[in-house]
């Protein structure tokens, strides 16, 4: 019996570090294999920066499509996401001035939109909102937005 009770409270330990873990250090999915190049590389005004919007599925088939957008500077070839959010069915990329990045992303038939503007240095956008609850990302950003926020 009290092996059986010293299990249950190893597995609520474990169940709540698991939850804990992923709502506090979130990090950007990765570019990888299934990552596809949508958009870009688009060259900022100045040439300081290339902003590429690439799309990963998730889910198998009955899934979707996520959007990442990455920004790199051409100096030093430092590489960063600044914008994840699921696929609505306009997308485009505009840069609105040297380190002002204008991201439509927007289903009007379904009123769900997903546009913004940021700031390459200091703004991130991801869409559930969990990157402005992580830990590791909290200092490296200003502002951070998620669905929901008045960003007009």
């Amino acid at each position: 019996m009290k092996k059986r009770y010293i299990f249950l409270l190893l597995l609520a330990f474990s169940i709540l570090v698991l939850i804990g873990y992923n709502r506090f250090f979130y990090n950007f999915q990765t570019l990888n294999n299934n990552a596809t190049l949508f958009s870009g590389p688009l060259e900022s005004p100045d040439g300081e920066y290339k902003a590429s919007a690439y799309y990963i599925p998730y889910g198998g088939a009955a899934g979707g499509v996520m959007y990442i957008i990455e920004v790199e500077e051409t100096q030093s070839g430092m590489k960063k996401t600044i914008y994840s959010s699921n696929h609505k069915n306009d997308f485009s990329l505009e840069w609105k001035s040297s380190e002002v990045l204008k991201i439509k992303n927007e289903s009007s038939n379904y009123n769900e939109y997903r546009n913004i503007e940021l700031n390459v240095n200091s703004d991130i956008y991801e869409e559930s909102g969990a990157a402005c609850r992580s830990l590791l990302l909290k200092g490296k950003y200003t502002n951070c937005y998620k669905s929901g926020d008045d960003i007009s």
